[in-house]
């Protein structure tokens, strides 16, 4: 990992790239918690504390005799919290398995060999036809980026070689760290762990890609234009406007407030910046320009498999993409002929 750029935490190599975009997109955008009377959640502004949140009920999909219960999980939520949920654990004590949240795995790509990979990748970041950032996104939209860029990362320089869609990444995770929030990785730990102490199987639904030419793949990527720009100018309006919504959005999830997710405006950067990637040459030649409808069916697949062998089940899934029409798993899991019950 690199400690002078940061974009490195999503590139160790060009699979990493795609798995950031992929589980992005899955993975909604930024709330922040407004003040609270209960005393389940507390402010959650620029003093760090550790709040005390529930989440959601659980999602239940059921057919005959047979139920699988799905947590929907939040991101980004504040970076230091304290998760509870006294049904999931007990969903968890009477079930025969848990669902990780579904992932892409990629073959051909090791550590010590994503390394020699690296002085590509920096290459990479650079827009093959020389244009600096300014000159990609046009004088309107650059101003706003000096604007933020000066607020979250001012020391950082050489920003004006690099594509639209890196630089918005970076902008991006810059603000979320200063945000003081994060994913929604310790719901999913604080999941697991409580599996392994029951000692639940966990079967984990993932897409498996081979990458026979890594360096091959990059070069590619760094020779060829992406169509960018939705990427870059979504995440310039959702940072200049969105941060306090997102916090809304944390509050409620935190108090499993459902309703208020749903009608909560969700101005999502991620799906743009993912799209940008999947349909660049070097994707489709790769064969991921497909892949989120590959992690879905994936997903799909052992839910339906688990409905089938168990009488009971556990799953966790991104919120976003239960409540959310556009996403489909709700529906697909209808068209099955499951019954699928919100939580209340």
């Amino acid at each position: 990992m690199l400690p002078c750029f940061k974009f490195s935490r999503l590139l160790t190599g060009l699979p990493i790239l795609l798995l950031a975009m992929v589980a992005r997109a899955a993975e909604p955008a930024v709330p922040t918690p407004s003040p609270q009377t209960d005393e389940t959640v507390r402010q959650l502004d620029t003093v760090e504390v550790i709040a005390k949140i529930t989440g959601p009920g659980l999602w239940q999909v059921r057919k005959d005799d047979k139920v699988l219960w799905i947590l929907g999980t939040q991101s980004p939520l504040p970076r230091r919290f304290e998760w509870e949920s006294e049904e999931l654990v007990e969903r968890l004590a009477e079930s025969q398995l848990l669902i990780a949240p579904p992932s892409v795995k990629f073959e051909g790509v090791g550590a010590i060999r994503g390394l020699f990979l690296l002085p590509s990748l920096f290459k990479a970041r650079r827009d093959p036809e020389g244009p600096s950032l300014e000159e990609s996104v046009g004088p309107e939209l650059y101003a706003q980026w000096q604007v933020l860029k000066q607020r979250y990362f001012p020391r950082k320089r050489k920003t004006d070689t690099w594509r639209p869609m890196i630089a918005a990444l970076e902008l991006y995770s810059e603000a979320i760290e200063d945000a003081r929030m994060t994913g929604s990785g310790p719901v999913w730990k604080a999941v697991r762990k409580a599996a392994r102490r029951l000692r639940l199987p966990i079967e984990e639904p993932a897409v498996t890609l081979r990458i026979e030419d890594p360096r091959g793949a990059i070069r590619s990527f760094a020779e060829n234009r992406l169509d960018d720009m939705a990427c870059f100018r979504l995440t310039i309006e959702r940072l200049e406007s969105d941060i306090a919504l997102m916090r809304e959005r944390a509050d409620a999830w935190a108090v499993g407030d459902v309703e208020s997710l749903r009608a909560l405006p969700l101005s999502d950067q991620n799906e743009a910046c993912r799209e940008a990637f999947l349909q660049a040459a070097v994707s489709k030649e790769q064969g991921f320009d497909n892949l989120p409808e590959r992690v879905r069916d994936a997903w799909l697949e052992t839910a339906q498999k688990a409905l089938e062998e168990h009488r009971s089940s556990v799953a966790v899934l991104p919120i976003s993409v239960l409540i959310d029409p556009s996403k489909g798993v709700v529906a697909e899991l209808r068209a099955l002929g499951f019954e699928v019950t919100e939580p209340e």
